[in-house]
């Protein structure tokens, strides 16, 4: 389980081995090309900063070293995916571009993969209404107690969300 750069940690590594019973990613990053031109909405600043020191620490850009883009973005490597996925982002979130989580779902829907969505309205980066903030707990212990305890499925994990 992890956000927003944990998050990409969290759908990177269970596109890469089948080791996880679950897993749970917030705000996260899936395609390193797609993000590396993305605007940050609060900053206006663009997001290729994070590419070169900080974060992936890539050094090059996306023209320069394309197959290390692709080979380390989640969405190349969907297909592989085996472990059930719950996904979740503010809807209004700044930080990491909401498109970054919809693009990911879509792949898993249209490959038949197990996964949900969660896309919380008026929520930024991070979920600040107390309501929200406990639906998604509620939520990431039921998504647990279903994967890993084997409990009954609750009625949002088995028939989706609308």
């Amino acid at each position: 389980m992890g956000h927003s750069f944990g998050g990409y940690e969290t759908a990177f590594a269970i596109t890469q081995t089948p080791l996880f019973a679950a897993a749970i990613a917030g705000g996260a990053i899936t395609d390193l090309n797609s993000f590396y031109h993305t605007i940050n909405s609060s900053s206006g600043r663009s997001e290729m900063w994070r590419f070169g020191t900080e974060q992936w620490s890539m050094r090059k850009t996306p023209y320069e070293a394309p197959d290390s883009y692709l080979s380390n973005s989640p969405l190349t490597h969907v297909k592989q995916l085996q472990t059930p996925l719950l996904l979740w982002a503010g809807k209004n979130d700044w930080q990491v571009d909401t498109h970054q989580s919809l693009e990911f779902y879509l792949a898993l829907r249209r490959l038949g993969k197990k996964g949900i969505m969660l896309l919380y309205p008026n929520e930024m980066h991070s979920l600040s209404n107390p309501v929200n903030q406990t639906d998604l707990t509620d939520r990431i212990l039921q998504w647990f107690d279903f994967f890993l305890k084997g409990n009954k499925p609750e009625d949002w994990i088995e028939k989706g969300i609308q």
